[in-house]
């Protein structure tokens, strides 16, 4: 090899182009999800059963007056 630069540069691209010299790294794809449930189909499923559990017990303080403890005797309870 001689010392001229140009000549250096024009080997080099000449062996970079048919593969030789470095190998390159092929581009990095994104990870597999976890598995699992995702978190928007949880918090979904968390909001439509709080929704069903409010709806039954509005239902019920409404079809069954008295049935269900005050909300002062509840907090008497766990707050003594």
């Amino acid at each position: 090899m001689t010392d001229d630069p140009e000549r250096r540069l024009a080997e080099a691209l000449r062996a970079q182009a048919r593969g030789g010299g470095r190998p390159v790294m092929p581009p990095r794809r994104e990870p597999d999800p976890a598995p699992g449930m995702p978190v928007r189909t949880a918090l979904l499923l968390a909001l439509l059963g709080g929704g069903v559990l409010g709806m039954a017990l509005g239902l019920l303080s409404l079809l069954a007056p008295g049935l269900l403890p005050a909300l002062g005797a509840v907090a008497a309870i766990f707050c003594p």
